[in-house]
């Protein structure tokens, strides 16, 4: 109603006629320009970023990547892109402990103590 009213009245009057916060209105004008990309190109990309990366990314680490690329998501909302495409991140596996196979030399006990 604001942005159809806008050319004929000041933004500023009609959003105190309307009760809307001017910053408000603004932020909402500027959310309408910004180009959605549907949720199945988004898959797409998710899927695409965690098999270049040998499914070693998680949710973070992709959502970070796609934020570098300019592409508003959320943690969340890759979080959900991930299961419903069925991926999981390979989680690193500790480096296993590998004994010398012969045991260490042991003092004698000469004081007698445990």
């Amino acid at each position: 109603m604001i942005a159809e009213l806008r050319e004929s009245f000041p933004t500023a009057t009609l959003c105190r006629v309307f009760d809307v916060k001017r910053s408000s209105f603004y932020e909402w004008i500027q959310r309408r320009a910004m180009p959605r990309i549907r949720r199945e190109e988004l898959k797409g990309k998710v899927v695409e970023l965690h098999s270049e990366s040998r499914e070693a990314m998680g949710s973070r680490t992709i959502s970070k990547h796609l934020q570098a690329q300019n592409i508003a998501v959320g943690r969340s909302l890759v979080k959900a892109l991930m299961r419903e495409a069925n991926i999981v991140s390979k989680q690193r596996q500790p480096h296993p402990f590998r004994s010398k196979g012969v045991e260490a030399f042991v003092a004698p006990n000469l004081l007698k103590r445990n």
